[in-house]
């Protein structure tokens, strides 16, 4: 059978299989799926030729036209992820005409098979989208799993008979692991918020925050470029380089006033440091964080409360030990919130010797404490 024979029988072939399926139907996404599946039985690379006598939609009487509106489905297939090829008559000796082919290798992936432990990690790890501000994300975690765990047959981690025995004295279906619901009133500009700030994180875009500062209420405008967000005791941190601080700083989502992200989306504004760490951040020791100017302070850490002394104060912290055995450290504070709450919480464990700020806003603490309970 010679070249042309074997093209001639293909093509009537292809002609049966989609029956011109789409003449008279304005179904696009019928269309493409009549697409796929003709360069999916097709033995060969098939030519727009080919491909015309089987869509109305492409059979204009400008050719041109027709040509276009191929391309354009072809480039929506390939955005979908369906590895639509040119084979070239160079590539493939036996064409007398180049044609498209769909790549099997990258079109079939291997089943994705999940075991009940693999899907409780997974349970685990995307719970923590409830502690994400609003409500889209838990949504979209939710989709996730339902899409990768819809042939497990057992619940994770969970036996069936305390799961029957929660459904039939409670009525509810149990719930496995519970992050607490934002219920701010502002929850929903919060989830705006956090969803730019992901997007700037991931696309590395410089942004440009308006902060409220915790001492003083008072806005002031920061240009951070963001290395990632960070979940600690409640509360989202975007971790970035601060340009007026001109080192890393963290700032709170719930504390950023109104953020806009620096122009052109796809184009990176900076480049993240090599050797940064977000997990080991997020590890350090909340003395020494620095969302504030950092100012040198003493603490007195009496008996009482010395499981203190063994916690971490940075590098260039120093201890000192008092004739009536009392610890003083001291240490670059950043963090006065947290210097004054520990200190608050160990009721005279810890003393504030030293660091005029700290000091300050432990005054100011105790005086709204005073006027709140005052009779």
């Amino acid at each position: 059978m010679s070249k042309n024979d074997r093209q001639r029988k293909t093509s009537a072939s292809r002609r049966g299989a989609i029956g011109r399926g789409d003449r008279g139907r304005g179904d696009r996404a019928k269309r493409l799926l009549d697409l796929v599946m003709l360069l999916l039985r097709a033995r060969t690379p098939v030519s727009f030729r080919e491909i015309r006598e089987q869509f109305s939609s492409y059979m204009t009487s400008n050719a041109e036209a027709g040509l276009r509106a191929f391309e354009r489905d072809k480039s929506d297939l390939v955005d979908l992820g369906v590895p639509v090829r040119y084979v070239t008559p160079e590539e493939d000796d036996t064409l007398e005409e180049g044609g498209y082919v769909i790549e099997w290798r990258r079109f079939r992936l291997p089943e994705v098979k999940l075991t009940a432990d693999e899907v409780s990690a997974l349970v685990v790890a995307a719970s923590v989208a409830r502690a994400v501000p609003g409500g889209s994300y838990p949504k979209i975690v939710d989709l996730a799993l339902k899409k990768l765990a819809f042939d497990v047959q057992e619940v994770p981690d969970t036996p069936s008979d305390f799961l029957e025995q929660v459904r039939e004295t409670t009525r509810r279906e149990p719930v496995l692991v519970h992050f607490p619901e934002n219920r701010a009133a502002n929850a929903r500009e919060l989830s705006d918020r956090f969803a730019e700030l992901e997007a700037a994180t991931r696309n590395r875009k410089r942004v440009t925050l308006r902060y409220r500062s915790a001492s003083s209420g008072e806005l002031h405008e920061r240009e951070v470029d963001p290395y990632g967000l960070l979940y600690r005791q409640g509360t989202w941190y975007l971790v970035g380089y601060c340009h007026l601080r001109d080192d890393v700083r963290s700032f709170r989502c719930d504390r950023i006033d109104s953020l806009e992200i620096g122009p052109r989306p796809k184009s990176p504004d900076f480049d993240r440091p090599s050797d940064f760490d977000l997990r080991a951040y997020a590890c350090r020791s909340p003395w020494t964080f620095t969302p504030e100017l950092v100012e040198e302070v003493e603490i007195e850490i009496r008996p009482e409360a010395a499981d203190t002394i063994n916690e971490d104060f940075g590098p260039g912290a120093t201890r000192t030990t008092t004739a009536d055995g009392a610890t003083r450290i001291r240490f670059d504070c950043g963090n006065p919130d947290y210097v004054v709450s520990r200190v608050l919480a160990a009721k005279g464990g810890l003393v504030i010797r030293d660091g005029a700020r700290v000091l300050a806003r432990f005054a100011d603490e105790l005086e709204a404490l005073q006027e709140r309970y005052a009779s």
